[in-house]
């Protein structure tokens, strides 16, 4: 086997080794162990308090899903740049202004999805992925660990 071959088929595996790295990249947020524990309590007037946190609720926190809605995650995070909060911080406050816009709800706790941060080889395609806020009612709602 001559020495120019033997680089051709060095640098084709190369090539195929960092294709199969980049490839599909995920990391999701609200998998990760860490995040799964935080749970904020925001007042919300009269009061009241509102847990906000990254995990949907355990059975046994005996919650009623009153209501979802989604928001492009690309939108949030660049609003969250003007704001200097992130876009976890815009979900946030969009979610306690309509928690207090409907206090007959008994809405108790919010529960952020955010999107997967994930890439096609090195595009990210995070933008064009939509970010979930769960509204629940909750007898125990979850708490910080």
């Amino acid at each position: 086997m001559s020495y120019f071959s033997k680089i051709t088929q060095t640098r084709f595996l190369a090539a195929f080794l960092l294709t199969a790295l980049l490839s599909a990249c995920s990391y999701n947020m609200n998998q990760n162990s860490i995040m799964e524990s935080v749970v904020q309590t925001v007042a919300v007037g009269n009061g009241k308090v509102l847990s906000v946190g990254y995990k949907l609720p355990d059975a046994s926190a005996g919650c009623q899903l009153i209501n979802e809605s989604s928001r492009n995650w690309y939108l949030a995070q660049n609003l969250g740049v003007v704001k200097a909060g992130g876009g976890r911080q815009v979900l946030q406050d969009e979610a306690v202004e309509s928690v207090k816009q409907r206090p007959q709800d008994g809405i108790n706790y919010v529960a952020l999805t955010i999107p997967n941060e994930a890439g096609i080889g090195v595009v990210n395609i995070t933008p064009t992925r939509e970010a979930k806020t769960s509204y629940f009612r909750c007898a125990n709602p979850p708490q910080s660990r």
